[in-house]
């Protein structure tokens, strides 16, 4: 399902054909064919073995798999990732059955079909030139399946093991949904689970399984494209909590420190609390990069015992810096583009105070002479 979505997103199957070619596998072909699913249409990868030309289950290990996969005609990246998603797989199974990587014996996934599985997986990854994979909504089903070693609870003991660390959904759709080898691929190439991720899509594509299921289309989809940046100065957290047993000073010395340790703007605002207290809300908007240092701040040095998040959207100004020659000397602007394209600007407060005690003038004086100069 993972070359097939590849492939329905762009992926050419010619050089997965001459990659698999490569691996000296006797009999082995592939193919690929549009196909429904639950009315949702797909590609279906197919790994033929011909039996008849010498091909058939052998339980290959580790480095038997090394073998096979050291001279194919593939990049250095590809190949060394095929032998990381073995070598998950191996460790798991070690794990389990309380042997070393070296003795394990690989059932399922040492068989020919799932060795091009993985390879083409790999490369389909190389190919669309894929540098990091963010993957979703990971089901891995309930029931039982049959295996080598006998009838195993989904998910079986590889997979869930592959699976520690990755959020995923149990129960529901019947059978086994991820199997060990899909397992193994997000574990080797996974780099966030069940998170906001920002992209622009350029395309996309949906893998088929082998079930038709008729209420729940047996697909993967994968969504290809370039990277936005997750958050931009539109984007920010909000953070509040509520204060009545803090002092002014405290207060004053908290937005201080929230300011000089990356927020974007922190105030505090008189309410009145429950009792009919006097209090103050401190409100924090901060990239969501430093919401957590900041939250941590919070609740270290405020009195408050728990702190509100939520995601916000802002619109912002085009904006930017000026220096100006004036009367007084250079002076720093803050310069804004209005919607309507119109410029403005005005001198930064650090500016008018330093210039009013250089000259010995009032800061309502100083702002007259400036304005008077614009």
């Amino acid at each position: 399902m993972w070359v097939g979505a590849m492939l329905d997103a762009g992926v050419d199957l010619a050089p997965l054909t001459e990659a698999v070619a490569s691996l000296g596998l006797p009999g082995v072909m592939i193919r690929s064919e549009r196909v429904l699913r639950a009315s949702l249409g797909g590609v279906k990868f197919h790994v033929d073995v011909d039996r008849a030309a010498g091909a058939g289950h052998v339980h290959r290990g580790l480095a038997d798999i090394q073998r096979i996969i050291a001279p194919a005609a593939l990049p250095d990246e590809v190949r060394a990732r095929c032998v990381a998603v073995y070598r998950h797989i191996a460790e798991v199974e070690a794990a389990a059955h309380e042997t070393t990587v070296e003795a394990v014996h690989f059932h399922e996934v040492g068989a020919e079909d799932t060795i091009v599985d993985v390879v083409c997986a790999c490369l389909c990854v190389h190919l669309l030139g894929i540098e990091r994979v963010y993957a979703n909504g990971i089901a891995v089903g309930s029931g039982t399946v049959q295996a080598a070693h006998g009838v195993l609870p989904v998910p079986a003991p590889a997979t869930a093991a592959l699976l520690k660390g990755i959020p995923v959904q149990s129960g529901g759709l019947r059978g086994e949904r991820t199997t060990p080898t899909g397992a193994a691929l997000l574990k080797e190439f996974g780099d966030g689970f069940d998170q906001q991720v920002s992209i622009e899509v350029e395309a996309i594509g949906y893998g088929a399984g082998t079930r038709n299921d008729p209420d729940v289309p047996n697909l993967l989809r994968v969504m290809v494209g370039a990277s936005a940046a997750a958050t931009s100065p539109t984007d920010l957290c909000e953070l509040t909590c509520q204060l009545d047993t803090a002092t002014g000073e405290q207060i004053g010395w908290l937005l201080d420190a929230l300011l000089s340790r990356g927020a974007v703007d922190a105030f505090a605002t008189p309410i009145t609390m429950k009792k009919g207290r006097p209090g103050v809300l401190v409100t924090v908007l901060a990239e969501p990069a430093a919401a957590r240092a900041l939250t941590d701040l919070l609740l270290e040095e405020s009195s408050s015992l728990g702190v509100r998040q939520h995601r916000v959207a802002r619109t912002v100004l085009e904006r930017w810096q000026e220096t100006r020659s004036t009367a007084l000397g250079d002076v720093g602007y803050k310069v804004a583009r209005l919607p309507s394209g119109e410029v403005v600007a005005r001198p930064e407060d650090d500016e008018l105070r330093r210039l009013a005690a250089q000259h010995g003038l009032g800061r309502a004086e100083v702002l007259r002479r400036l304005a008077a100069e614009s």
